[in-house]
């Protein structure tokens, strides 16, 4: 079993801690120089802002995702917001007990390496019970509660609460979990009065934000009962935002009587990919709070770069491997009168930084009658090292035809930085190729694809 200490809502208390008021400002004027004003340079407010993330769903897809959820956890750590919402599915669940309680123990480890505090949301993935025999009362429900903290909660933070929900409840007669009966996605009587109480609560606050892991306004299969809620946070008038996931796509909808709806894609799930400018992908959206506005983007894993670790010596020697990682050619590939070929080319590479590098070779062509051997080569060349690579081509014999394309081989070079592999740009090395004198090739150079 986890210990039950350390849960990520023990920074509740802190967060909902009255804040100190901000101090007057100073008499003193807020721009200067010594050179006369041509221009006014208008200066930004001073009202009080802060910015806070949000993880899309975990589960769902490769046991690699956990290394896409650490990278986020880096990448955020770098952004530096006062805190990290999820909106469910941090495990992938489904199963019995002591597999929950392995999962459940690697997302808290992940999420722990986080300078700031988190705060979870329940999801199906987290909740629904497989395993031998009848599931237990309520399923993964104790269990979660035990290990993440509460179902439903809310807390204050500077100008704004943050109030997480739970849709995950079930039939309320029968106690049936489904992400697909409409009868079991609704809130109940319990969780639906423990809102409007909360909203009630927070009336003076400028921002309320609320955060659950189904986004039950679509409709379609989660019925109407969203039509019970809304209501409730638009008579609230300070409800700005709602956040959820599940459907591992971005979607926004709204604004509807003031509140805007914002669905997640993934962050570390399963992922399609059928379009990463439409929202199939992996990210984090970070959103920051001003008095009167709400600003919110949405940054793909894997983007952000620590400027702190492009040092002198990175700087440098990724330059010098781009000029000087120079390729040489050993040999050459001829083709005869009938285009046949049929060759053994050395690629000839040394690493002139004192770092190592890692290499891989890819043969490309778009004329299918070339072959090149092997098919993908990786290396990885010590400071100051090279190698030679060998590689079998042919060719089989065609008639000359608007098809005919010259091979290549795209190289991809990683430099081992004291932080970690940073990728060059990939370069294409066309293979050294001649037609032999016979050869009758129209005007003009062979397409290289």
């Amino acid at each position: 079993m986890l210990p039950p200490t350390a849960l990520p809502l023990a920074l509740v208390a802190a967060l909902a801690a009255p804040q100190d008021a901000a101090p007057p400002p100073d008499a003193a004027p807020r721009f200067t120089t010594s050179r006369r004003v041509l221009l006014d340079l208008p200066l930004t407010g001073e009202e009080d802002a802060f910015t806070f993330a949000v993880f899309g769903d975990r589960t769902g897809g490769p046991r690699e995702g956990v290394a896409v959820l650490a990278e986020a956890v880096r990448e955020v750590n770098l952004i530096g917001p006062d805190l990290v919402m999820t909106v469910g599915d941090l495990i992938q669940g489904y199963n019995d007990q002591p597999e929950w309680l392995a999962q459940a123990a690697e997302f808290r480890e992940i999420m722990g390496r986080l300078d700031m505090p988190w705060f979870p949301v329940a999801g199906n993935h987290d909740i629904y019970w497989r395993g031998e025999g009848a599931p237990p009362p309520g399923e993964h429900e104790r269990a979660y509660e035990e290990h993440f903290g509460p179902l439903w909660y809310a807390f204050r933070h500077k100008s704004a609460w943050f109030v997480v929900l739970y849709s995950d409840e079930g039939d309320p007669a029968t106690g049936e979990k489904s992400i697909s009966a409409p009868n079991a996605q609704r809130i109940s009587a319990e969780q639906l009065a423990w809102l409007a109480d909360t909203l009630d609560r927070a009336r003076d606050t400028r921002h309320v934000f609320v955060f659950l892991h189904h986004p039950r306004w679509v409709g379609g299969g989660y019925g109407d009962d969203w039509e019970r809620v809304h209501p409730v946070l638009a008579a609230a008038g300070n409800v700005k935002a709602v956040f959820a996931g599940h459907i591992h796509r971005m979607r926004y909808d709204g604004p509807r009587d003031g509140i805007e709806y914002f669905t997640l894609a993934t962050v570390g799930g399963f992922q399609d990919g059928y379009s990463a400018d439409a929202g199939f992908l992996h990210h984090y959206d970070l959103v920051t709070v001003r008095d009167d506005r709400l600003d919110v983007v949405a940054v793909p894993v894997g983007s952000a770069l620590d400027p702190r670790a492009i040092t002198g010596e990175v700087s440098r020697d990724v330059g010098r491997l781009a000029r000087e990682l120079a390729p040489r050619w050993d040999g050459e590939v001829e083709l005869d009168a009938d285009l046949r070929a049929a060759a053994e080319l050395r690629l000839v590479l040394a690493n002139p930084v004192d770092r190592p590098v890692e290499l891989v070779l890819e043969p490309r062509c778009a004329d299918g009658r070339w072959t090149v051997r092997p098919r993908r080569v990786t290396a990885r060349l010590a400071g100051g090292a090279g190698t030679a690579v060998e590689l079998t081509v042919a060719r089989a014999a065609s008639p000359l035809d608007a098809g005919l394309a010259l091979p290549a081989v795209e190289l991809a070079v990683a430099y081992a930085s004291p932080s970690g592999p940073l990728a060059l740009t990939p370069r294409t090395l066309p293979l050294p190729v001649r037609a032999a004198a016979d050869v009758d090739l129209p005007d003009g150079p062979f397409t290289l694809e």
